[in-house]
This record gives C-alpha cells, structure tokens and sequence, in this order.
C-alpha cells in the first residue's frame, strides 16, 4: 500500500511539473509598476554563447547578460526591482518557444529565436539583438560543395538532420525541394543533437546557425562549411507571448540614448561571450 501511494505520488508530482512547465507566467509591468517590484521568468535554449553554462554551473551568455541589463534599466528607469527566475531545462527550442507561446504576462523567451513573420502570429519580439545566419555543414573528411546543383551527386546517400520547429529544419526542407529530392531527413530533439549526428556520421549534413559552428571550429571539431550553401543573414530577439504588456518596455531599452547596440556594454558582452573573430564574423554577415 505504501508503494502504491508512493508510486501514485511521484505520478502526480511528474503530472504537476509538466503542467507547470507549459504553462509559465510572470508578473506584467503594470502589476509590478504599481507594487514597485514583481518577477517575470525566463524560460531559453542552450544556445553556445547565448545561453550556456559556465564552469560552476550557473547560467550565462550574451542573452543573460542582456537581459540583466535590461532588468537594471527597468529599476532605474521605471523604479521596479524585478526577480527573474529561469524555468525549464534549455534542452529544446520547440519546448522553450511553447513555453512561450503557451505563457502568461512576464515571461520571455531566451536563445537563437529568429524573427518570422509567422511566429508574429503567435509572439510577441522584442528588437533584434544580433543578426544570424545559418551554414551548411558536414563532417570535415566530405570533399567541399562548389555548387548546390551538385549536391545530390556530391551527397548522394547522406541524411539530413534537423531539429522540428526550427527555421533551419525549413532549411532542410527547401534543400530537399530545390536541389536533393531523394534526401532522407532525420529528426533530432535540439541543434546539440544535430552537431553529435554530423560529427559521427560521415554522411550527413545539417543547417547550423553560426554561433553552433563557431563553438565547434573552436573546439576544434570535424566539421566542414560549405560555404555556397550559407543561408542570408537573420535577427534574433527575446520573446514574450502575446498577452505580455513587457514589450513597449523591452523596446524603450533597446532604443534609449541612442540604441543599446550602440553600446560599449553591448560590445563588450559579444567579445566576452562570442569572441572578437565570431564578432567579425556576425558584422559580415549583417552587411552581406
């Protein structure tokens, strides 16, 4: 009897956690305006040099840190001294982005999310805090792609492998539309996952977005970029479901004393987290 009971328990604690987890909220800004302090929560993606951990375990990254000035703006701006508390595992973006989509009031999305117009829909963004975009990738021992007219000779046998619901899995998608119609695509849970499967399958190639690539040419990795296959430039921004009234407020940070990019602040935590050379990397392609 009291296994069972521990069993139904456990049950119901897993039941509740799930529940809770997508189903997150925060404080709005005129709830926490009035009581002059609240918490919002943000839920994210590990994403390397975005959202990560450092050595002792504790979260950080340019979105963390853009964020926490964010939050320093609100208290001596607006006189709100919020919490923030982070929700969820950052092992999913299609997790994170419903936790979004699904949230109430103060909750923001943290990691590589691309602006869509269709995710307009379901979002709400903030302004851009870095311009992306995405590479073709293989393992390094795959002769380079001169064209994409030739990879379904040059390729041919490879799977794809792609994450559900992200932009680049469209990527894949449309390769296999307009150049590779007998690509077969495999489905992994996040872009970690799609960077274990290139790295030990020597058929394989993927989309990853820049800051995956760089953490692995860092690290020294087999990968290969084909660079005839990048993919435009893109932006990244926070999120926030729809019925958040944070997003005036997130956009008065961004545009005050002459836009927050324009920082020395802003400068500094890309070096910090991404590097000089990645830095140089994302200027090109902002401008390409």
């Amino acid at each position: 009897m009291k296994l069972s009971k521990l069993i139904l328990l456990l049950s119901l604690s897993t039941i509740s956690f799930s529940l809770f987890s997508q189903n997150l909220s925060g404080d709005n800004y005129e709830k926490a305006k009035a009581a002059g302090n609240g918490t919002v929560t943000f839920t994210y993606v590990e994403t390397p040099g975005f959202v990560y951990k450092d050595q002792s375990g504790k979260l950080t990254g340019v979105c963390v840190d853009i964020m926490n000035d964010f939050l320093q703006y609100v208290r001596q701006n607006h006189g709100i001294n919020l919490n923030a508390r982070f929700l969820g595992n950052g092992n999913s973006f299609s997790a994170m982005y419903n936790g979004v989509k699904n949230g109430k009031n103060g909750v923001f999305g943290l990691g590589n999310i691309t602006v869509t117009e269709a995710r307009k829909n379901e979002i709400l963004f903030s302004p851009s805090f870095i311009t992306n975009f995405a590479i073709l990738v293989t393992h390094s021992s795959v002769p380079t792609l001169e064209s994409m007219s030739e990879i379904g000779q040059k390729f041919n046998g490879f799977t794809a492998y792609t994450a559900k619901g992200t932009l680049n899995e469209k990527r894949i998608n449309k390769l296999k539309s307009d150049y590779y119609s007998d690509l077969d695509i495999s489905y992994v849970n996040s872009s970690p996952d799609v960077l274990d499967k290139i790295l030990s399958d020597k058929k394989s190639l993927s989309y990853l977005d820049l800051a995956f690539y760089l953490s692995a040419v860092k690290e020294r990795k087999p990968l290969k970029r084909h660079k005839v296959g990048d993919e435009g430039s893109e932006e990244f921004a926070f999120v926030m479901p729809q019925s958040s009234d944070w997003q005036p407020i997130i956009e008065e940070f961004f545009n005050a004393n002459g836009g927050y990019k324009n920082t020395t602040e802003y400068k500094k935590i890309l070096v910090d987290h991404l590097g000089l050379s990645a830095v140089k990397l994302l200027d090109s392609a902002s401008e390409e």
